[in-house]
């Protein structure tokens, strides 16, 4: 048992968004839990024409002028100020009691880091979850969504773990962000720990879903790079004549596949981590 007893005010709500110039949004997030008493930091990526302010002091808000889901994670987790975090998106809907259960998490697991499960507004299942609580594997680690993903703050800030600004909606790789966070974590020591309890409802369709997209492939060939090195070439031959066999791509395609899969492979390569958190 953790030795610190967690209240829903330790908790702050870090929303990634874009292009807002009112609050109103969040009326439909909080419409089944209520919002009042909640902190809240939104990042709002936008420009000078579209500029976000908040008079309640319970809702803070940085305008950024950077694109990428990233970027605005990272600085939300720079600027959070609870003791506990919860990373979220602007179509998510938080579930009645949402914050009781994240605060039970951690008053019942050690874990520097609790996912948690998402129903689909078809009141399905996100993705199929583990029946019972448990430490990540490598597959819930692959299938866990960002916007599922809470953190104790100073525990991060102190292993210095930032979501990788390579991958990610509006960066060069735009998947998987997620998965190299959630793994960066084990690596540093930060194990996380899934808890079977349901907080957020959100659309089934993910931008993740275009499995025959070259935008998909090139960020899916960059991330087994950085997960398999090397024998990342093998997976983007087997991914390719994969989607060839469920012919969600023609014979004629499979070059062209291949070559976007290698051309990934040379620009991952070339890049490096984000230096400025380190």
């Amino acid at each position: 048992m953790p030795e610190y007893t967690y209240k829903t005010t330790d908790l702050e709500i870090l929303v990634a968004t874009m292009h807002r110039t009112s609050l109103d949004f969040l009326n439909a997030m909080f419409a089944e839990s209520g919002m009042e008493g909640f902190k809240v930091l939104i990042v709002n990526q936008t420009d000078e024409n579209s500029i976000l302010e908040s008079s309640n002091p319970n809702i803070r808000v940085i305008n950024s002028f950077e694109k990428g889901l990233s970027k605005s994670r990272n600085l939300a987790i720079q600027n959070a100020i609870g003791p506990l975090c919860f990373n979220t998106d602007d179509d998510v809907v938080f579930m009645k009691g949402f914050a009781a259960v994240i605060v039970k998490a951690y008053n019942t697991h050690p874990n520097p880091i609790i996912t948690f499960k998402t129903l689909t507004t078809e009141s399905k299942d996100y993705w199929k979850y583990p029946k019972k609580g448990m430490v990540h594997n490598r597959f819930v680690t692959q299938k866990t969504l960002s916007i599922e993903i809470s953190f104790k703050l100073a525990e991060v800030l102190n292993k210095k773990l930032f979501f990788d600004e390579r991958f990610g909606l509006g960066a060069q790789f735009e998947d998987a962000e997620n998965f190299v966070f959630l793994t960066d974590a084990k690596k540093l020591g930060l194990t996380p720990y899934f808890y079977p309890e349901y907080i957020t409802i959100h659309p089934p369709l993910s931008s993740s879903d275009d499995v025959e997209s070259d935008r998909l492939l090139y960020a899916k060939a960059a991330i087994k790079t950085y997960d398999y090195g090397i024998f990342s070439y093998i997976w983007v031959f087997k991914f390719v004549f994969f989607i060839y066999r469920k012919k969600y791509i023609s014979l004629s395609e499979v070059p062209h596949k291949i070559k976007v899969g290698f051309e990934s492979i040379a620009d991952y390569n070339k890049t490096k981590p984000n230096e400025k958190y380190n």
